[in-house]
């Protein structure tokens, strides 16, 4: 690395060292009070906002302000808050879970949210016709019931340590609108067209353009939310975004560049920096259901061919950390003691000269049976640091005679594409669940439509000792099995897994109570608030 990326890391460190001992002034004393403005700046439109339809998490962020759950979940991702639920215990032999509900939630309809509704969302959860994607995770519930309109109790068929999480997962939905609609017509409809029980509502939805939210004036929270309006401004280039972030046209950005934190939260423009575990990590998908990608081995030599190391350095300043596993660090499971493949070039060409890829016609690039060895690498435009990625995997393939092609689509086509796996390799990114379950995304089963296992991966004894490892109250017993499972998948490279990121936002001081974590950037935007002393020019201090 140069002397002046080197100089730069520096500031950077110092930069982050300031926002982070600034984050304690998001928080304000003086009495919140209803008003004002807050534009977010977002770089990919939302596919759909109906909670039975959507995998998008970026979709997820914004339902889960217009629908409550039972409860909220911490970021220590194994406990939980009230919410729609007051409270919430198991029975001695834990096969039962009772909650009950708070008695003044009501639909923006202006029906009373009860224990029904619970039983019908459960419904439509497992219903195999609706497809909804997080079906699997209610799977070892074998019913729902409601005794009276504010106790709902759901029996499982063993015990084991995410039932709570299970059960919660999901927003409730509206008894009086799920009942008696197919569901061709659950899934066809807009979100705009479901009762809602949140803090926030749809104000105006101008499909790829922007969204605004606005309060739910039956929320049961009086007063709340804070802020009169909530737009979420879809512009489709990070450059523009950070031109209008410094402007003040856009005052919140999540997700800004690594080498942006240290002059947007030291320069004028009145910006905080939040930085905190993310829990994501990028990487590349290598389509196992096209050759010649369905041999570990070719995946294996790509990966080595890859300089991660230098990825992270160039383009994360060397804040993200090399990524090994599926998991994140902050899981107890997480396997620490995996190493990553090494970067050599050289034994990457000679293992695909084992699987036959050699330079038979001396053009520089290797090719197997008469075909070049020659591959689209998919990703998302607006998202510079992706396409960065391309740009420097399509170098160092080529070193070793393999030519990429880098395929640059709108958030929306890509992400189609993805999900029906119409793809030879992609850089994109997983936001993780927060429960430490593999089948999601790497079970055979999850191969299915509809489901996350998008690159054909299937290993049988992953599935078993992840089947195993879930189904143990005690997380010291299945642990290894899941240390292992990490370990298979790994050698398997299905991905090349490349870093975990850092979760980088900007918000403009005048804005305070913000508290983003990795459970979501936004799970207290109905807390957020503007401080009246502060002007909305640069350079206001918190």
């Amino acid at each position: 690395m140069n002397t002046g990326r080197c100089a730069a890391k520096a500031a950077l460190a110092a930069g982050i060292a300031l926002a982070i001992a600034a984050a304690g002034c998001s928080g304000d004393r003086r009495e919140a009070r209803r008003g004002g403005t807050l534009v977010v700046g977002e770089i990919s439109p939302y596919e759909s906002l109906n909670p039975m339809v959507t995998s998008d998490a970026h979709a997820r962020d914004i339902y889960s302000l217009l629908f409550l759950s039972l409860l909220d979940e911490n970021d220590d991702f194994l406990t939980f808050r009230p919410r729609l639920a007051e409270s919430w215990e198991f029975s001695p032999d834990r096969l039962e879970l009772t909650f009950r509900l708070r008695g003044d939630v009501v639909w923006s309809d202006g029906t009373p949210c009860t224990a029904r509704d619970v039983e019908a969302t459960f419904r439509a959860q497992i219903d195999t016709a609706l497809a909804w994607s997080g079906r699997h995770l209610k799977e070892h519930i074998t019913g729902v019931s409601a005794p009276d309109e504010r106790t709902v109790v759901y029996r499982f068929d063993h015990a084991y340590p995410y039932q709570l999480m299970d059960a919660n997962d999901g927003p409730i939905l509206p008894r009086q609108w799920l009942e008696g609609k197919t569901a061709e017509q659950i899934r066809g409809a807009t979100v705009e067209e479901i009762p809602y029980n949140g803090p926030f509502r749809i104000g105006e939805w101008v499909r790829g353009q922007s969204l605004s939210l606005l309060p739910n004036d039956r929320y049961y929270e009086a007063g709340k939310p804070y802020l009169e309006r909530v737009v979420f401004k879809i512009v489709p280039d990070q450059v523009n975004l950070l031109t209008q972030l410094r402007g003040g046209e856009i005052d919140c950005m999540e997700s800004i560049p690594p080498m942006e934190v240290e002059p947007l939260g030291t320069g004028d423009y009145g910006l905080e920096i939040f930085n905190f575990p993310a829990r994501a990590y990028i990487y590349i998908g290598w389509n196992g259901a096209r050759a010649p990608f369905d041999s570990p081995a070719v995946r294996r030599a790509m990966t080595m061919a890859i300089n991660r190391q230098l990825i992270i350095d160039n383009l994360y300043y060397g804040l993200a950390e090399e990524c090994t596993s599926p998991f994140i660090r902050q899981f107890w499971a997480y396997n620490d003691d995996i190493r990553p493949l090494p970067y050599d070039p050289a034994r990457a060409k000679a293992i695909l000269a084992e699987q036959g890829f050699t330079d038979t016609d001396g053009d520089g690039w290797l090719d197997r049976g008469g075909k070049r060895f020659e591959f689209e690498l998919m990703t998302n435009q607006g998202n510079q640091l992706r396409n960065d990625i391309q740009v420097m995997v399509q170098e160092q393939l080529r070193e070793i005679g393999v030519k990429v092609d880098p395929l640059i689509l709108e958030w929306t086509v890509m992400l189609e594409r993805h999900k029906f796996s119409d793809f030879d390799a992609v850089v994109t990114a997983w936001r993780v669940g927060t429960k430490v379950d593999l089948a999601p995304i790497w079970s055979c089963e999850a191969r299915r439509e509809g489901g996350y296992n998008r690159v054909d991966y299937c290993n049988p004894v992953v599935d078993s000792l992840n089947a195993a490892a879930t189904a143990m109250l005690d997380f010291e017993q299945a642990r290894p099995l899941l240390l292992r499972a990490q370990e298979l998948i790994y050698e398997d490279q299905p991905y090349t897994f490349l870093y975990n990121p850092p979760a980088l936002l900007a918000l403009h001081r005048r804005f305070r109570g913000a508290r983003p974590d990795a459970i979501s950037m936004y799970h207290n935007l109905h807390e957020w608030h503007i401080d009246e002393g502060a002007s909305k020019g640069a350079g206001n201090g918190p």
